[in-house]
């Protein structure tokens, strides 16, 4: 079989521009730490080894040249031998592919090497030498010279790079590349001094990693596919400038490198660790360093051989972070609590919180949370409607049928309940913002705003309304059978329905109650009057105002907005007169004086009847209508049986809280 040399390297898996000038890099520091330990020994050759990595611009910033020296063992009479075969398998044991001069040949055009080695036990050679592997004597121009000791190791300048190939690089971006590259071997301990020059600064890489990566400690694991062997799992806290490519991540490493990044970040939402450091996990391994490609950038393994080196990556990670991990868990049962207070639905998924919680990704957003819980919501519902239409189309066996209805009738009532709990907190919420109402500077007590806004949460302004537009509307907030009248005019002029030529507006009208209309009866007429919250003194006599309403509508046809009658307002026809305000001292002397002029028990209303109108005159300050809601809105609370008990308790302290806060 013929050999192309030109097609080997075409046909190697570098990408181009900075990434390829960086794999060159690693090339020649890797060959270099291989140099260096077979020179001093496993033992000695971190500690005596030295790597300087110099790059050179000229004066348009253009690269130079790069050159990699080391204090290794030289290119002797052996390696130069090996140095002109490709793929040569010399240094395999110890993770060489005898490609990464190749490397350089497909970025660089000029690669020019320089070496001293040992002769002997006292005599020195250098060596020099172009090397282009496109020739077939690729040791070009060799040159052979007495040596010096002190000059023992190998220098590599890699110039004249190809235009396709050229990149930016500045000390910062190198220290990075090579702190993440070598990182694994910097964590063992296996790594000699290696110092990146650029343009007369220097940085020592090792120096530089100590300074910002703590080693919590290691620990062997055993996958469960025992083909795999021994892994050993480096827990390590880094600062998280250091390198972008590593933090936060699971380094899967071969011979002293990083091949694979497993990110962690989101799935443990590292960002947020108390120590404000990255977590970095180092997997290495025998098998690891067997299975490794040629580039070393990818394991030659199956599918199942690195999902269970994942697996066993993770759980170790896992159980290294579990600290962490509980403060996750904290704040997720949190808005776990939350979610099933605001949607006391969700709780047909949730019987246990912490153990729905333990089974949650620990990096879980609070959205994620919520989709997953609307999610097991969306497939009970869908679920049990496949049950009743199965159950009505008679698919279930006659002898079970009557078991699958109760059971079926007792889902569908447990989804109800649920359902008015989420009802009754949503009624909760209303309350509270009506109730922020009420806290005003002296400034806006002036303001309309406040009255305003008021009336457009309990009834949007300028509208009439039937019973069917329940939910646009918060009459309940005052009375909850003021919803079910069939006709309301909210802040709309007499003549709208039916007061010919009469401009006023009532704030609200209340027609026919119950949703029907009963001949030969009067049924009451409900006339509603806000005042504005914090009026000392009142802009006008809301007694007098009310009953000025009475007297415009009696014996008069009311007609809805689409002309048909609603009611025949006649002589006998009773009013209820409701009157909202601030029970301010000037307030209570105006109503003393007045039809309204009883207090109520609770001292928060006056009460009152005018004769000639047929009217009932009640009075009721903003602070008892949202108190009084409030209070029968938690009647509902005391029936959320079906909901965890920390959220049952969660629910009652907060609106028990919210009303002491209002009194």
């Amino acid at each position: 079989m013929k050999f192309d040399i030109n097609g080997r390297i075409d046909n190697l898996r570098v990408p181009s521009n900075r990434t390829a000038l960086s794999y060159s890099i690693y090339e020649a520091v890797s060959n270099a730490v291989h140099a260096i330990e077979e020179r001093f020994g496993i033992d000695e050759f971190a500690k005596r080894g030295e790597i300087t990595v110099s790059i050179d611009f000229d004066g348009d910033k253009n690269l130079r040249h790069i050159a990699v020296a080391d204090n290794g063992i030289g290119m002797t009479e052996k390696h130069l031998a090996s140095f002109e075969t490709c793929d040569t398998r010399e240094k395999r044991s110890i993770g060489g592919r005898g490609v990464g001069r190749l490397i350089w040949a497909k970025v660089f055009q000029e690669i020019a090497i320089r070496s001293v080695y040992e002769v002997g036990l006292d005599k020195y050679e250098e060596v020099r030498f172009r090397f282009d592997p496109r020739r077939e004597d690729s040791l070009v121009d060799l040159e052979r010279h007495q040596g010096n000791a002190s000059e023992v190791g190998t220098s590599i300048v890699l110039g004249a790079i190809r235009a396709d190939q050229n990149a930016a690089m500045g000390k910062a971006l190198l220290t990075r590349q090579l702190s993440h590259h070598f990182f694994p071997m910097f964590v063992a301990g296996g790594m000699p001094r290696l110092v990146a020059a650029i343009g007369g600064s220097t940085r020592d890489i090792g120096k530089y990693l100590a300074e910002r990566v703590e080693k919590q400690g290691s620990k062997t694991v055993k996958p469960e596919l025992g083909t795999i062997g021994d892994l050993e799992i480096t827990h390590v806290y880094a600062e998280k400038n250091i390198s972008q490519g590593f933090s936060n991540a699971i380094l899967l490493a071969a011979q002293g490198r990083v091949v694979d990044t497993i990110e962690i970040d989101q799935k443990f939402a590292l960002s947020g660790l108390a120590n404000g450091k990255a977590y970095i996990c180092v997997v290495r391994g025998q098998f690891l360093d067997d299975n490794v490609d040629q580039e070393r950038t990818s394991f030659k393994a199956s599918q199942a051989e690195l999902s269970a080196i994942h697996t066993a990556a993770l759980e170790a990670a896992e159980a290294f972070l579990e600290p962490h991990i509980k403060t996750l868990r904290r704040g997720q049962k949190r808005i776990v609590v939350d979610l099933l207070q605001e949607h006391p639905q969700l709780a047909v998924s949730v019987d246990d919180i912490d153990g729905y919680v333990e089974k949650l990704t620990p990096g879980m957003s609070d959205e994620d949370i919520g989709k997953s819980l609307f999610t097991v919501l969306y497939r009970h519902e869908k679920k049990l409607k496949a049950e009743i239409t199965s159950i009505s189309a008679g698919d279930a066996p006659s002898v079970n049928r009557q078991e699958q209805i109760d059971k079926l009738v007792q889902k569908v009532s447990d989804d109800a309940k649920r359902r008015l709990a989420e009802y009754t907190i949503k009624r909760h919420q209303i309350i509270q913002l009506a109730r922020s109402l009420l806290r005003y500077s002296d400034e806006e007590k002036k303001s309309y705003h406040w009255e305003k806004t008021l009336h457009e949460i309990i009834c949007p302004m300028g509208k009439m309304l039937s019973s069917k537009d329940y939910e646009d509307h918060n009459l309940w907030l005052i009375d909850d059978l003021l919803s079910y009248y069939s006709f309301f005019a909210s802040d709309k002029a007499m003549s709208s329905f039916g007061v010919e030529g009469e401009r006023k507006e009532p704030d609200l009208i209340f027609l026919n109650p119950y949703g029907f209309r009963r001949e030969g009866t009067n049924d009451p007429v409900v006339v509603l009057e806000f005042k504005r919250p914090g009026d000392e003194q009142l802009s006008s006599d809301p007694v007098d105002q009310v009953l000025e309403y009475v007297e415009k509508l009696r014996s008069k046809t009311v007609r809805d907005q689409d002309g048909e009658v609603v009611s025949e307002v006649n002589e006998d026809t009773p009013f209820e007169c409701i009157i909202l305000c601030d029970l301010t001292e000037g307030a209570r002397k105006k109503f003393q004086r007045s039809l309204a002029q009883h207090p109520t028990p609770d001292g928060l209303g006056y009460y009152g009847f005018s004769p000639n109108h047929r009217a009932s005159l009640r009075v009721l300050s903003y602070r008892k209508v949202f108190r009084d809601a409030e209070l029968r809105n938690q009647s509902f609370f005391q029936k959320l049986g079906l909901l965890p008990e920390e959220v049952r308790s969660a629910l009652t302290s907060a609106t028990t809280a919210s009303s002491e806060a209002a009194e």
